[in-house]
């Protein structure tokens, strides 16, 4: 049995030595692959073109308007997001307004649906008063 646990021990010996020796031969040849891969950066300043200024489409079309800067706050960085966003066109007084600020969101009321071109099976259930339904659910889970 003693030549069995030496020869167990032997390999393990021989088995760490050649992780070893492996590990170190792996990181020196990807230190290697390293160097050999990096990137020489180049600058050229051969021939400077300047592009001209683009407008946007939106000052194409709406026109540039004058702005000035106004100090809201003492903090610089604040001030400046501030005067970004009063400069932009938040669009809520023209017809395509995402929502209009003078009506309330929501007045409860079912809202008017265009049952035009639905077949008419579609355009029922649609347009049907559910209420009734609802409240008999509530009722059944007791609410």
């Amino acid at each position: 049995m003693k030549a069995k646990t030496f020869e167990n021990l032997i390999r393990r010996v021989v088995r760490e030595e050649i992780d070893y020796a492996l590990r170190r031969e792996i990181k020196s040849l990807k230190e290697d692959l390293r160097d050999e891969i990096k990137p020489s950066i180049v600058e050229h300043t051969e021939r400077m073109v300047e592009v001209p200024q683009q407008n946007s489409l939106k000052e194409k079309i709406m026109g540039k308007k004058p702005f000035k800067k106004q100090n809201f706050v003492g903090d610089s960085t604040l001030n400046d997001l501030l005067n970004e966003t009063a400069a932009g066109d938040t669009n809520t007084q023209s017809a395509m307004a995402p929502v209009s600020l003078s009506e309330p969101f929501s007045s409860g009321a079912p809202l008017p649906m265009d049952t035009a071109g639905m077949p008419a099976e579609v355009a029922s259930a649609v347009t049907r008063d559910y209420s009734s339904l609802m409240k008999a659910i509530d009722k059944k889970k007791g609410l």
